[in-house]
């Protein structure tokens, strides 16, 4: 019996030391796929159906980003015979591509819009290997939009932004730099991206994974090169007068609710409007917008324009 009891003992010795070790390299394999979930967008490649499906053949251009990456960008005309009324700025979201904006700037041209729009880096057909949720994407669409207003040889008008996700955290930290533009239409708006990390690590697997957020945005930080906990666009409402409208689904699981209602708050008093869709999810309010909805957003933007 006193074998078995020291063989027992022996088990025990090197069992706690080795289940440590395995615990580590297990957490250690969850952060790093997260952080890759995170930065690492999935490429679009449907890029012809899009435009097969709108019938659109806007006109290409690409700009090169301070760090040398080029950027994939196309503008498109107002519809012939409606009068200019200005330019939209189109931002998808995280693992989205330009042209799948086409629909929407079909809508816009048809209200007079000029429409420009890039694929993010480590997006469609843009290079880079990473998204950064404003860190290097500000600068991009500052250099994508110069580029834009060279290429606009008619009247200017007035400038808009219509963003996605992803794409309305770039446009509300790019805003304070873009006085020229009046009006932006956020679907499922980002306030800050720490809170959404926070908010999916406690909707999965009970919250287990919410202890190892700190890991997680240390290896964000390590191989995309910035802290989640510094993209906060909410801070960017307050150095801008454009006008918001807000457009987020009461079911969303990727951007929660209350993100949008921080922004509204943080807006002055006639700054924002905050619609909420019941039973719509994250990718609803871009793929299945209600169509009052869709209109209601197109009038905000005509309204802005006319400003």
């Amino acid at each position: 019996m006193s074998c078995v009891a020291g063989f027992f003992q022996r088990v025990v010795k090197w069992w706690r030391p080795l289940a440590v070790v395995v615990a580590f390299l297990c957490g250690s394999c969850v952060t790093q796929r997260a952080a890759d979930l995170l930065t690492v967008p999935r490429r679009a490649a449907d890029g012809e159906h899009w435009e097969t499906e709108t019938k659109l053949s806007p006109k290409r251009f690409s700009v090169v980003s301070a760090d040398g990456v080029v950027l994939s960008a196309y503008e498109l005309d107002p519809l012939p015979g409606t009068k200019k009324r200005g330019t939209a700025y189109l931002l998808h979201g995280f693992g989205n591509s330009k042209e799948q904006m086409l629909p929407v700037a079909k809508r816009l041209s048809s209200s007079g819009f000029r429409c420009v729009a890039w694929d993010s880096r480590g997006h469609g057909k843009s290079g880079g290997d990473r998204a950064t949720y404003g860190t290097r994407e500000v600068d991009d669409a500052l250099r994508v939009i110069r580029t834009g207003r060279k290429l606009d040889h008619g009247s200017k008008g007035t400038e808009v932004i219509w963003a996605y996700s992803m794409g309305t955290a770039v446009a509300l930290q790019a805003l304070p730099q873009l006085p020229e533009v009046k009006a932006a239409v956020l679907l499922a708006p980002m306030a800050d991206l720490g809170g959404v990390i926070y908010h999916q690590a406690r909707r999965r697997y009970h919250g287990a994974l919410t202890p190892l957020v700190p890991v997680v945005r240390a290896s964000v930080r390590s191989d995309a090169g910035f802290d989640p906990r510094a993209i906060r666009p909410i801070d960017s409402v307050k150095r801008t007068r454009c006008k918001l409208l807000l457009i987020h689904g009461d079911q969303d699981g990727t951007i929660p609710l209350d993100q949008s209602a921080r922004i509204l708050d943080a807006c002055a008093p006639g700054q924002g409007k905050r619609v909420v869709l019941k039973g719509v999810g994250h990718g609803g309010v871009m793929w299945g917008l209600p169509e009052q909805t869709r209109e209601e957003a197109v009038r905000f933007l005509e309204a802005g324009a006319s400003r």
